[in-house]
């Protein structure tokens, strides 16, 4: 895939997080995978906190949610499908993912890396809206699958 200017500073900036967060892996280990997973998630947050404030997103509701993470995607150049089923956010995306493409140009652990940076960050940008959202992933690029398919669960 060719990357823009746009997209390429985005993934260069994934890249040092990345590597910073796998050489504390290196180093410390596991519990360095749970300080990563506490601290994304709180960037998400933080992240989220200020895109809800920009846009003016009010509720905490499924609607709400999705207005952030869409706000979200563009601000980092990525393409989505994002609707609301209920109270269920569904974020399906196949292309361009700053995240993907770092691991990728690292050579770095995939799974590792989504599981404790890009999907704590994911769910704390809903946190950020709705603290007490739930989020599954059943299906991802890191299980060979061609898209990956968060499930974002806004309680009523």
């Amino acid at each position: 895939m060719e990357l823009s200017e746009e997209q390429m500073a985005v993934v260069q900036q994934q890249c040092a997080t990345i590597g910073y967060m796998l050489a504390n892996y290196k180093k410390f280990g596991d519990e360095a995978l749970k300080v990563a997973n506490d601290y994304f998630f709180g960037i998400g947050q933080s992240m989220g906190q200020n895109i809800r404030a920009k846009i003016g997103v009010k509720g905490t509701d499924a609607n709400a949610v999705a207005a952030v993470m869409n706000a979200f995607f563009g601000r980092m150049g990525m393409k989505g499908n994002i609707k609301v089923d209920g109270n269920k956010v569904i974020v399906e995306t196949a292309a361009f993912c700053p995240n993907m493409e770092a691991v990728r140009i690292m050579k770095a652990p995939w799974e590792t890396v989504c599981r404790n940076y890009s999907w704590p960050g994911f769910l704390g940008l809903a946190a950020a809206v709705n603290p007490k959202v739930t989020m599954d992933v059943p299906e991802s690029r890191i299980y060979g699958k061609n898209r990956c398919l968060h499930v974002v669960t806004v309680p009523k």
